[in-house]
């Protein structure tokens, strides 16, 4: 059972890390956009899918803390004084204090919550400490390139895209020969892209990605690192005039491997969790296990929120409102079964 206290703690936090990402991008009234429709048939807003997905986190950290005991995980006296110690900074922060009397909850509810996702926090490490991290420079390696593309498409009145007629490619040819000659003298591919309000000069890209195509990939191959293709190629998406940077960029390739850890680590964590919450997940229903009506005297959409007092994060006390907000954000929680009323 989750009291509806305990949940709007969660909801609010979360609700302050997506005032700061969306308001400004769609304006005050983002919550109440309709995003598509629900099970019911019925619109559903950001606010509705948002407050489902709270419900969904919820229940997982209530999973992850029940296994607590089978990865011998637990919370030590430093790990608790870290969450006491923010608990208190986000209880005294503006922000913390307006939605605790709101909601009629104090410092050690915030503790509570914290505590919770750290400990919930070193159960799912512990489930995927056996994932093979070994990923080799040549799987991961990542090449970075400078190029100016001179598109040999356009969209037409109606939003579609269509290849251009054989004058304008002759034109955009053109272009991207006069771009080349110019970087042959000695200008940079940086500055003739300027001239040509060219902004997406640098592509970082793994084996296959490339957004210019196989022929691409297959003459960056060729290449030595800082050599300028000496002709203008035609690719997948239009001319290109380019430069190889890096046929293996190092920082690059080392962020591609950290990526292809955390997948697979994620996709380990996964594969446990909805093992143990297959069953339970064919009895929940959203709708019917959550008091809809007690549910709905949370509105996010009224409040004014700030990220004061939600951007405090340590080691063992991060995963907590802060980890809420991105899993919601992702829609990765997994559901599993809890009365929530």
């Amino acid at each position: 059972k989750v009291t509806l206290k305990e949940a709007s703690i969660y909801a609010k936090m979360i609700a302050a890390s997506y005032e700061q990402n969306y308001a400004s991008m769609f304006g005050d009234n983002f919550w109440t956009m309709e995003i598509g429709t629900g099970d019911d048939g019925k619109a559903m807003t950001f606010e509705d899918s948002i407050k489902e997905q709270i419900i969904g986190q919820i229940k997982q950290i209530i999973i992850l803390n029940k296994k607590a005991g089978d990865y011998k995980c637990s919370l030590s006296k430093d790990d608790k004084k870290e969450c006491e110690k923010y608990a208190k900074a986000f209880a005294k922060s503006p922000q913390g204090k307006t939605i605790l009397e709101e909601i009629g909850a104090d410092e050690k509810d915030v503790q509570k919550i914290y505590e919770d996702n750290a400990l919930a926090s070193k159960v799912q490490k512990a489930m995927v400490k056996d994932v093979d991290t070994n990923i080799s420079d040549k799987k991961a390696r990542t090449t970075k390139v400078s190029r100016i593309v001179f598109e040999t498409t356009k969209t037409d009145s109606k939003g579609q895209t269509q290849d251009m007629n054989d004058k304008e490619k002759a034109a955009a040819m053109k272009k991207a020969q006069k771009a080349l000659a110019a970087v042959k003298k000695g200008t940079s591919i940086e500055d003739v892209a300027k001239k040509q309000e060219y902004t997406n000069v640098t592509e970082t890209f793994t084996k296959g990605e490339s957004e210019e195509g196989k022929k691409f990939e297959e003459a960056v191959g060729k290449m030595k690192d800082g050599e300028l293709y000496d002709q203008v190629m035609e690719c997948d998406n239009g001319y290109v005039v380019f430069r190889l940077d890096a046929f293996m960029d190092k920082a690059a390739t080392a962020e591609t491997k950290k990526s292809m850890i955390e997948e697979r680590q994620q996709e380990a964590f996964q594969k446990t969790y909805e093992k143990w919450t297959k069953s339970l997940e064919k009895k929940w229903d959203y709708k019917k296990d959550v008091d809809q009506e007690l549910w709905a005297e949370l509105v996010l959409h009224k409040e004014e929120a700030t990220t004061a007092g939600v951007e405090v994060e340590t080691n063992t006390a991060a995963e907590s409102s802060s980890q809420a907000g991105q899993d919601a954000e992702k829609n990765t929680a997994a559901e599993a079964t809890t009365k929530s009323k």
